[in-house]
């Protein structure tokens, strides 16, 4: 008996030694892929097609960017602007239901994205929106993006443009005040 408390002793201590070193080789892990410049993995990046052809009620002067992303920084993000080359406006929207209406607007403090979680951009939900585009994108065609955040660092993503057809928001005040000089949507002719 005297032999085996020694042996559960130490066993104890080098268990309590490796789960401390395994928690340092995960956030040195962490630390690594910030190090190299990524803040977030990025799955499934992708953009509307504006190709007319896709659906006649089509605007093609603007489109919706669409990704899963994951915070692997290691501290919390805030994603609070993009930009891209081939659109003049480039906003974060989200879309919200006024009285049953699906309505987008800008995203006011832009999307926060907490370490080590995921905040997914999706149809009719937030998405990064890209206005007075310079050229239709066409299927296939890619489009790079670059998200801006609140501490100054950015990370260009790659979005693939697909065919889809849905999420038919109804625009409110992004296009300007009407007729009567209002931008109330509720106000708007349908």
């Amino acid at each position: 008996m005297k032999k085996l408390v020694p042996l559960i002793a130490t066993t104890a201590v080098a268990g309590l030694v490796f789960a401390g070193c395994g928690s340092d080789d995960q956030a040195d892990a962490t630390k690594d892929l910030a190090a190299d410049g990524e803040i977030f993995t990025v799955e499934d990046p992708w953009i509307k097609a504006t190709e007319e052809s896709l659906d006649e009620s089509s605007d093609d002067t603007m489109t919706g960017a669409f990704v899963h992303l994951t915070n692997v920084s290691g501290e919390d993000q805030t994603i609070v602007g993009a930009e891209a080359e081939i659109a003049d406006v480039v906003g974060l929207h989200e879309v919200v239901d006024d009285g049953g209406v699906n309505l987008m607007q800008e995203k006011e403090g832009g999307f926060p994205v907490a370490a080590d979680e995921t905040y997914e951009l999706n149809p009719g939900e937030d998405h990064v929106m890209l206005m007075e585009l310079a050229e239709e994108i066409q299927p296939g065609d890619v489009v790079e993006i670059t998200l801006e955040l609140d501490n100054e660092q950015t990370q260009a993503i790659e979005f693939l443009a697909k065919e889809y057809v849905g999420a038919q928001e109804n625009y409110g005040s992004l296009e300007g005040p009407d007729e009567d000089g209002d931008d109330d949507p509720a106000t708007e002719d349908q």
